[in-house]
């Protein structure tokens, strides 16, 4: 399943919705629909953002595919529920980052020879989404996978929800003693979608995943690498981190398995893509 968060612009508080077909089905809307039309109230009790859902992960993923089961057989065409339409076209929404509010961003190093143990916490103010432009003064893009953690109610232990593409802009910086040092997290792009654990565990190979990953520069591949040589898995990151508080939302970044550093001019459109993740696009401005 592939979840996401949007608006019609960018003042507008972020709802949730899943992909199905190009399409964005918000799922409140889907819910009520499914009230009035079918007579089905389960689905009424679903979170109305991302947040909420992944505090009680495993009655709302229960919920949101059986969701998204039923729209599969019904053509969303048109159907309106309180004179709002159920489904968007993905052309037609702003994305928000999949989880616009969380509580922590954690940059780990997996494809260096380093302990799990090590993280560094960004800043959550500068999150941007699929296609939000960015005006990049001198920082640099770099992909990289992440996990979105999940708690619930019946368990004590959070768990991984899904994963996400993640583009790190770095600002390359020359410390004193001569040496050139990275500042992470200066800015972070995120989505397009939080795709379910479910939908990529099978890809797993080793502590990383059997996945490809490609940074477009104006639809030119600039970089082609793959997403296998990590040095711990993302279940490793967790065990790690609980040596602090987390919990709902906290983001984990894997690092970059490519050190390139890509020089930006205006008005160019950069594209990281990911095997079963999609693609996240930025715009230079």
């Amino acid at each position: 399943m592939k979840l996401l968060s949007y608006g019609l612009d960018y003042s507008m508080e972020p709802r949730l919705a899943f992909s199905l077909g190009g399409q964005a089905i918000d799922v409140m809307r889907a819910s009520l629909w499914m009230k009035a039309d079918r007579n089905a109230q389960d689905y009424l009790n679903l979170a109305s953002s991302m947040k909420l859902a992944l505090e009680d992960w495993q009655r709302s993923f229960s919920l949101l595919s059986q969701l998204e089961d039923a729209f599969k057989n019904i053509d969303t065409t048109g159907r309106t529920i309180h004179g709002r339409p159920l489904a968007l076209a993905e052309d037609d929404i702003v994305f928000a980052p999949p989880i616009p509010d969380p509580p922590s961003i954690r940059f780990f190093k997996a494809f260096v020879d380093e302990s799990p143990e090590y993280f560094d916490f960004g800043q959550t103010q500068t999150l941007l989404g699929h296609q939000q432009k960015l005006k990049p003064g001198g920082l640099s893009p770099r992909g990289e996978i992440a996990a979105i953690i999940a708690t619930s109610k019946s368990s004590e232990n959070p768990e991984i929800a899904g994963y996400t593409i993640v583009n790190n802009w770095t600002a390359v910086q020359e410390k004193a003693s001569g040496k050139t040092g990275y500042a992470l997290g200066q800015a972070t792009t995120l989505g397009p979608y939080l795709v379910t654990a479910d939908q990529v565990d099978s890809l797993k190979i080793g502590n990383g995943f059997n996945m490809d990953m490609q940074i477009s520069l104006n639809g030119h591949t600039e970089v082609d690498t793959r997403l296998k040589e990590m040095n711990f898995s993302f279940n490793d990151m967790l065990e790690h981190a609980m040596i602090t508080h987390v919990g709902a939302g906290d983001i984990f970044c894997s690092g970059s398995p490519s050190k390139r550093d890509l020089v930006l001019n205006e008005g160019q459109r950069i594209d990281i893509e990911i095997q079963a993740l999609g693609t996240l696009a930025s715009v230079v401005v």
